[in-house]
């Protein structure tokens, strides 16, 4: 199959752009303009003539719940219904974040009836969200790290504060009282980080309040050795993060995995989900803080659906927040972010880079997918417009035309002939 006629944004350094692919095998083969690409053309190559649309890499989702809270969202799904709502929105490759024995089961059997067509790594509970100790089970499923294979299990989940039981671990008083909830201490955690990476796994490491995050910040540094950089340390959420922890964690080498939505319109109509002071401003999402004092930090992003996120399973409405950090009423008004909150937002540019490829780092999946370049998996999603070339007020607009993974389109909008 080769791509014409369209705007390709490939996520890589060494050839950003291009004008049109070809596939096979499931994999890109080359980039470049419509003639250099047509070259490949054979007697049973299909062309596709891409109308000026755009083509990024899939995008990849690196914490969600697609799968383990099916069916507690959308009115209840199926594994399969939840995979394609996830498939509509562009999500090629994504994470699933609370993987016990009986989701791992499950997940194994989906996958091997064939039925899994979105590549997926689990995590599995080291706690459960009450920072309980789920025992060693995990321990009975090696991790899965490099593997090409649609499932596989890089890492542990492990909660550090609270969030869906109990509240974020903040240095400040909350309005209700007290300083929210810290599950593990500072050596207990350190404790476990040294064991899980003595296993081979990833850590991913729950943490919403900004005392859950100098923890694992600390923590982290405690457990480090000459070895445990391999297994890329990962704090996920980072929700309120203070301003002399902002450049640890480059020095630390931890990726931040930060939430693309927000319940925006709620937070700006109550004055704030979290009252603790306009000095905490400085503290809440700071994705613009988090990239300027992290340079080369791979921060990566997700989406936690369907915590967090006003839409499920759209990256797009993800993209737009970062760069916009507007938020959209049931009846369609926009919530305007104040000063202070829009400071945080970021470029278009850089929110994709969140999305795929810095994503697929997080996921040790970088030279699989997150970009794209000959050899690496064709999953790509095809839009409506160019994200890097409209205002970004406009970014909410954009569709999902078609989804594609591994050379083969797994979601097609009804009406595009071009993917049908």
């Amino acid at each position: 199959m080769v791509f014409v006629n369209g705007r390709v944004i490939t996520m890589d350094s060494d050839t950003p752009r291009a004008q049109a692919l070809a596939i096979s095998d499931g994999k890109i083969v080359a980039l470049g303009s419509d003639e250099e690409i047509l070259a490949y053309q054979g007697s049973s190559t299909r062309v596709v003539d891409l109308d000026d649309r755009t083509v990024l890499p899939g995008f990849v989702d690196a914490h969600n719940h697609v799968f383990n809270d099916a069916s507690r969202y959308g009115g209840g799904m199926t594994f399969e219904q939840a995979q394609e709502l996830a498939l509509s929105g562009g999500t090629t490759t994504m994470a699933d974040m609370f993987i016990n024995e009986h989701y791992l089961e499950e997940m194994q059997s989906f996958a091997q009836d064939g039925s899994l067509r979105i590549r997926t790594s689990l995590y599995l509970t080291y706690t459960d969200n009450c920072g309980k100790l789920t025992g060693d089970w995990f321990l009975d499923h090696p991790p899965v790290l490099d593997s090409p294979e649609m499932l596989r299990i890089p890492g542990v989940k492990m909660f550090l504060d609270g969030g869906t039981c109990g509240r974020p671990a903040l240095s400040v008083e909350l309005p209700e009282g007290g300083m929210g909830d810290l599950f593990l201490s500072e050596a207990e955690l350190a404790e476990a980080l040294e064991r899980v990476n003595e296993a081979g796994y990833q850590a991913a490491i729950h943490a919403i309040g900004d005392r859950a995050v100098e923890t694992a910040l600390n923590a982290i540094e405690t457990a480090t050795d000459a070895s445990s950089k391999n297994f890329r340390p990962r704090i996920e959420h980072n929700i309120f993060v203070r301003p002399e922890h902002f450049a640890r964690y480059g020095e630390l080498g931890v990726i931040p995995v930060v939430v693309g939505n927000h319940k925006v319109c709620r937070f700006i109509d109550a004055g704030g989900v979290v009252d603790i002071g306009e000095f905490a401003h400085t503290w809440h999402r700071p994705l613009r803080s988090l990239v300027d004092a992290n340079p080369g930090l791979p921060i990566a992003w997700h989406s936690d659906v369907p915590y967090f996120a006003d839409n499920l399973v759209r990256p797009i409405s993800d993209l737009a927040w970062m760069v916009t950090r507007r938020g959209f009423r049931p009846d369609g008004t926009v919530c305007e972010p104040p000063d202070w909150y829009l400071a945080h937002a970021v470029t278009a540019e850089e929110a994709l880079q969140f999305m795929t490829s810095n994503s697929a780092y997080a996921l040790f999946m970088e030279d699989m997918v997150g970009s794209l370049a000959p050899g690496k998996f064709a999953d790509i999603v095809v839009l409506s417009q160019d994200p890097l070339n409209i205002e970004p007020n406009l970014l909410i607009e954009t569709e999902v035309h078609a989804t594609m993974v591994g050379g083969r389109f797994e979601y097609c909008l009804i009406g595009q002939e071009f993917c049908s």
